[in-house]
């Protein structure tokens, strides 16, 4: 008996050793009904249709049906077998309205939305197509696109969000940042999975990127582009010409050249710790070759994105005002002749005022040099003619000394405790009497038959997350 091909349920079955691998037909999809995928859309036809009805009506261009066809290999407009599958690029998909949601903030912003009316940004904001956005002075916003990318608009700057929108179907993002004034930051999620498009564009260049961290600035008819993740494709509006810039690359564009790829600079190091004066902050940086100025950025967030204040200096000494106490992160970078400012180095920095900087302890921890069953030897780096107060206690905070005296000379001998973990310390006195800082706390683990110190003095932050016994 013959068996009808569409009653057919089992098409093949294998049968090795006790494992039976069946294929069954998959479900064909309706005439009419779309799937979304990656790279677009995939359309089933209908009774009726040809490519350039499919075209006007899921593309809404009747001349996109050429596209169509050669992306299914079909290259004439005829009907089309009820249920196959059409396969539309996402490219071809018409665009809908999107918006981005405003996530870091800070200082003086002004936002005129695209009717002309002015709109206070706070964290939550919508940020909509046709919205203009300037930051003053130690200002800054940052927004998160459908596809968390974030756009960046530092300190003194404008940008114009020229496009703010997804394809239909897919909803791929598709933006466009018109840089003004100032720069812009962007850090794009790749594109190449969900067909999106983002260009930074400046009245002389346009930046096109899938996935990648870069920065754009316009100063004086000149654009600099600098790659910190990724690749960028930039290009001038005066030139077809595209330049392709990888990571670590940067270049400069004017009004008619679109100049060479040029490495930009490592990342420096500070020298010393950033300490508080009068409300600012200095930063000592490590020179670098070739540099020709230096940027700081501060803010409480790993990423920078809550920037707090900015601030570049001609020379290796940046100064930041208006810094309370407090623990920060930073990131430094080198600007080179070009104006191409390199690498980042990011880093957590504890910022205190001078007098507590001051105050840190100079003076070396005591160690036990010697002992027996008796007492036990102290000593430590110092003068022989120096008058040092001497401090041993059971708990870190020195709260409940054992033990405390005024010696000459860097060394005492002290009775010997019983079991147990004890705590010393020393500081210098001055001629005048004035006492400077005790040193760092040492441990000393005192068993039946040994003394036991480690040589490493507990540091304040050891000492916080330590237990006193």
């Amino acid at each position: 008996m013959r068996i009808p091909l569409q009653k057919l349920m089992l098409v093949a079955a294998l049968t090795i050793g006790s494992f039976l691998f069946v294929s069954v037909p998959v479900a064909a999809q309706t005439p009419g009904s779309i799937k979304v995928n990656v790279s677009g859309i995939t359309y089933y036809a209908q009774s009726g249709d040809t490519l350039i009805s499919i075209a006007q009506r899921l593309t809404s261009k009747s001349g996109n049906w050429v596209a169509i066809g050669q992306a299914n290999k079909i290259n004439k407009d005829s009907n089309i077998p009820i249920g196959t599958a059409i396969l539309i690029p996402a490219e071809l998909l018409p665009d809908e309205p999107s918006e981005a949601i405003v996530t870091a903030r800070n200082g003086s912003i002004t936002a005129t939305a695209a009717d002309g009316s002015s709109t206070i940004l706070n964290i939550g904001s919508r940020i909509t197509e046709g919205m203009r956005i300037t930051t003053e002075a130690n200002s800054f916003l940052t927004i998160s696109l459908i596809d968390e990318s974030r756009v960046s608009v530092p300190s003194n700057s404008s940008v114009l969000i020229t496009k703010l929108r997804k394809s239909l179907y897919t909803a791929s993002p598709r933006t466009e940042v018109k840089l003004m004034r100032g720069r812009v930051v962007s850090r794009v999620s790749p594109l190449d999975v969900n067909r999106g498009r983002f260009e930074v564009h400046t009245p002389l260049s346009v930046a096109g990127v899938r996935g990648t961290y870069f920065r754009v600035s316009i100063n004086n008819q000149k654009v600099t582009t600098e790659v910190l993740e990724g690749r960028v494709a930039v290009g001038s509006l005066q030139a077809p010409e595209t330049r392709m810039l990888p990571l670590a690359k940067g270049n400069l564009i004017t009004r008619d050249v679109i100049g060479p790829a040029i490495d930009l600079l490592p990342p420096p190091q500070l020298t010393g710790t950033p300490y508080r004066q009068d409300e600012a902050v200095k930063f000592n940086i490590e020179p670098i070759t070739d540099a020709r100025a230096y940027h700081v950025q501060i803010a409480q967030d790993g990423e920078l994105l809550n920037l707090l204040a900015e601030a570049n200096s001609n020379t290796n000494e940046v100064v930041i005002n208006n810094i309370q106490e407090g623990n920060y992160f930073v990131r430094i970078a080198a600007i080179d002749k070009f104006g191409l400012e390199g690498m980042p180095r990011t880093m957590a920095a504890n910022i205190r005022n001078r007098e507590s900087f001051q105050a840190l302890p100079t003076q070396a921890a005591p160690s036990v040099v010697d002992g027996d069953f008796k007492e036990l030897v102290l000593r430590w780096p110092g003068s022989a003619n120096q008058k040092y107060n001497v401090q041993v206690a059971r708990d870190m905070e020195f709260s409940w000394l054992l033990f405390t005296t005024s010696v000459t000379g860097n060394e005492i001998k002290l009775p010997r405790p019983s079991f147990g973990t004890y705590f010393a310390r020393v500081q210098s006195v001055n001629a005048n009497g004035s006492s400077n800082p005790f040193s760092f706390a040492q441990t000393l683990i005192v068993t039946d038959q040994w003394i036991i110190n480690d040589g490493h003095p507990l540091r304040p932050k050891e000492i916080s997350r330590s237990t006193p016994r």
